[in-house]
């Protein structure tokens, strides 16, 4: 009987185990079956095209459903529009019209996710003030070129975040950026002197400031994930990199599936 107790716990144990797993498995984003939209073009120096070869692949063997655009027509297909989950943009500066600038907005709206990296999502239509607002951030300069610098994660219990450590980053621009203080910031990195900081170029002096530079947020349904990384196509063979890019992807593409997250934790607060 004693036996027979012990194997009745541990049968119990292991049901339990294997249904937590299942259950926390469950609720994981995921970019199996989703349907994307990759939209790329604009600027070429943060090389567009040489993105959709690096990424395409990664997201189809996720399991995603992937078309590639190489011009902003797609964003006024409202039928295409309307059975994305995901939208990932590279598009450098450029200019949006008008209607395509209102079926990407109204998509997102009604629960489409939208993402992107550096200048591709970051520093895209800057006469488009109403983008900037729906992105929460944009790009203003990257004091010392292409300079070393460290990313500090600050929310380590995020989905996107978790289980990665601070890391270093080689030869590659650090964004200044103009940022929504509601956004949900994940990841920081900080400007020291001996870094950026060129003889006769004191008047950018901005020593000691800390940068939001991997952060999410909701705007209507939608959801956004940007990250300021990726200036080099180089820079995602960092793995710290790539795996928080894949992962906002994922959770930026649940935006239909799931409720809103309570995303607004402005990181300047009164009290």
């Amino acid at each position: 009987m004693r036996n027979l107790k012990h194997y009745s716990i541990l049968i119990i144990a292991i049901l339990f185990y294997s249904v937590s797993i299942h259950s926390q498995s469950k609720n994981e984003p995921t970019l199996k079956g989703k349907k994307i939209i990759y939209v790329f073009g604009g600027w070429e120096g943060h090389s567009p095209k040489q993105s959709v070869d690096v990424f395409v692949p990664k997201l189809r063997a996720a399991g995603a459903d992937v078309k590639v655009f190489d011009n902003l027509k797609v964003y006024t297909n409202k039928k295409i529009m309307d059975e994305t989950d995901l939208i990932i943009q590279i598009w450098t500066m450029g200019k949006i019209s008008e209607k395509q600038f209102e079926g990407l907005q109204s998509a997102i709206m009604s629960g489409t996710g939208f993402s992107g990296w550096h200048g591709g999502a970051g520093d895209a239509f800057r006469a488009n003030l109403k983008y900037q607002f729906m992105v929460g951030g944009q790009f203003i300069f990257h004091p010392g070129g292409k300079i070393d610098y460290r990313i500090n994660i600050i929310d380590k219990n995020d989905q996107i975040t978790k289980g990665i450590n601070d890391f270093d980053l080689k030869h590659t621009e650090q964004y200044y950026m103009l940022v929504d203080p509601n956004t949900k910031v994940l990841a920081v990195s900080e400007f020291v002197r001996d870094r950026y900081e060129k003889p006769g170029k004191k008047e950018i002096r901005v020593t000691g400031s800390v940068m939001p530079v991997v952060w999410k947020k909701n705007y209507g349904k939608g959801r956004i994930f940007y990250s300021s990384i990726g200036h080099f196509m180089t820079d995602f063979d960092v793995p710290e990199v790539l795996k928080m890019q894949m992962r906002g992807f994922a959770w930026a593409s649940e935006g239909k599936y799931h409720g809103k997250e309570d995303l607004i934790n402005p990181f300047i607060k009164i009290h």
